[in-house]
């Protein structure tokens, strides 16, 4: 069984509290499920508490019930959980140190698919995402995965001027999303209903990208993480402004923003908001 009594000794002999260990790693009551035995964080947030605490993913679970993992997937799980912080710095880093000669077939979708999300929505490089596009062997993806790159490529679409193309995928993805009913720790139901919202934003149908931004919020609130969390808050806030919403609605959702990108070191979203002040 899994080791949490010495996860816990070994904090409490650090004079560690619940709060400082989970420091922009998770929330104190995703801590608190894993030392009441009641749930097991996601592999990325187990891996850094261990980290902090000096310990190793080794340590907690015994052989017979361990995370089996390899170099590689861990890098690539916190290369996405950077990618989707959206520290790009880290996530470029994280990529080159991938083992590509040793890479296994699920761990090379990942991979793919974590290069596809940053060349077409961050870069914009719409010419190493066609090539790319080439090499992607999406039926071979599971649920979430081909659903994350039908996602992506709605942007890609869009970028293009495939505009009618654009279209029919998005309203594919989201009846597909609609229809989701696994239990997803991977964050990529997060990034999905963004890539959806922010896609919507750009057809200025901000009516439209503010139902999608709350239908993500309260999907997000139902599970652990805060994938893309701030980015929803900051699409309500846009949205609100051709709205003209009260102030005091905007302004929390400001702060919520800035918060969560605080957890998340997203330095993008916090200069965004702090742009929004100077112009006021």
């Amino acid at each position: 069984m899994v080791n949490v009594e010495k996860f816990i000794h070994t904090r409490k002999r650090l004079k560690m509290s619940q709060m400082t260990l989970c420091t922009n790693i998770c929330t104190q009551a995703t801590l608190s499920k894993f030392e009441n035995h009641q749930q097991v964080p996601a592999f990325d947030i187990m891996m850094s508490l261990c980290e902090r605490l000096g310990l190793t993913l080794n340590d907690i679970f015994p052989i017979n019930v361990k995370l089996k993992t390899t170099p590689n997937e861990q890098i690539l799980v916190l290369a996405m959980k950077a990618l989707f912080y959206q520290d790009l710095v880290k996530y470029n880093q994280l990529m080159k140190q991938v083992d590509r000669d040793n890479i296994l077939d699920l761990e090379q979708h990942t991979y793919q698919l974590l290069q596809y999300f940053s060349l077409v929505f961050f870069e914009q490089n719409s010419v190493r995402s066609t090539k790319l596009i080439k090499k992607m062997a999406v039926s071979q993806f599971d649920q979430l995965q081909q659903l994350l790159f039908y996602a992506i490529t709605i942007h890609y679409y869009y970028q293009q001027g495939f505009f009618s193309e654009a279209k029919k995928i998005f309203d594919d993805v989201w009846r597909h999303q609609q229809k989701m009913t696994v239990a997803d720790q991977s964050g990529f139901q997060a990034a999905i209903i963004y890539l959806l919202a922010q896609y919507q934003m750009s057809l200025k149908n901000y009516k439209y990208a503010m139902m999608l931004a709350t239908y993500g919020i309260d999907l997000i609130n139902g599970s652990d993480g805060t994938y893309f969390l701030e980015n929803l808050f900051w699409l309500l806030v846009e949205a609100s402004d051709i709205w003209h919403n009260q102030n005091f609605i905007v302004n929390e959702m400001i702060d919520n923003a800035r918060m969560i990108a605080k957890f998340h070191k997203n330095e993008s979203m916090l200069n965004k908001i702090s742009q929004r002040k100077k112009d006021r």
